[in-house]
């Protein structure tokens, strides 16, 4: 990585910072924290992020340094959320608030990635044929996150669906980057590919979370709010 592209990569992880910062002062009464843990909790929020994606990109291709990327999205999805679990336990606060809360935060993270991956270069999407120009999917993709924030953020904000909003992003996201996944360049022609695999696997783990949600809140005659 040229250093440019270092500056720029930390440019973009300061803005998620940042918004991470801003975000968690907004829901402190729902974490019950203040600014000083807010501000620690957006830096290794980020720091946690970048090393789940990089991690994840060795992990998916069988630890083969030759052919792993520089980072998979995929891994914030599926590490991320182990440190949210932990920290609730560890601080004892409910895993519901905080998964609420936190998603937003892995959403913008992983925007601000993508926005990394338009700069750098890399995962691009496919000639359309005909054309001589390429699918946008990673700025589909930074479309679809902005959509998510605002939507999830709102019901966050309310303090609706709670302990819902993190599977409905990984249904949201599961359904959207196994649709453009065959729009996406990649080193095999197969129809279905380990990035068409992830995806299925993270629309299935939504669901499955999201009616074990559902399910334990009619249990105890609760009452989801909309």
């Amino acid at each position: 990585m040229y250093l440019n592209d270092k500056i720029t990569l930390l440019l973009l992880l300061a803005v998620g910072s940042a918004f991470s910062f801003v975000w968690l002062l907004l829901c402190k009464e729902r974490l019950r924290i203040k600014w000083p843990a807010a501000l620690l909790l957006a830096v290794l929020h980020t720091v946690c992020g970048v090393l789940c994606v990089k991690v994840f990109a060795v992990v998916e291709v069988g630890f083969d340094m030759s052919k792993a990327g520089n980072m998979s999205l995929f891994g914030g999805i599926f590490i991320l959320p182990l440190f949210y679990y932990l920290g609730a336990k560890l601080t004892r606060r409910k895993p519901a608030e905080v998964f609420d809360v936190f998603t937003i935060c892995m959403i913008f993270t992983l925007m601000c990635a993508r926005f990394n991956c338009i700069l750098s270069g890399c995962c691009a999407g496919k000639v359309i044929p005909g054309m001589s120009i390429r699918w946008p999917t990673r700025e589909l993709e930074i479309l679809f996150y902005i959509v998510l924030l605002f939507w999830l953020g709102r019901l966050v904000r309310q303090s609706k669906r709670v302990g819902m909003i993190y599977p409905l992003y990984m249904i949201a996201y599961g359904a959207f980057r196994f649709l453009t996944e065959w729009l996406r360049t990649y080193e095999t022609t197969a129809l279905l590919h380990r990035g068409h695999v992830w995806a299925l696997i993270t629309l299935a783990l939504g669901l499955s979370i999201y009616y074990t949600q559902r399910e334990k809140i009619q249990k105890r005659g609760g009452k989801q709010r909309r």
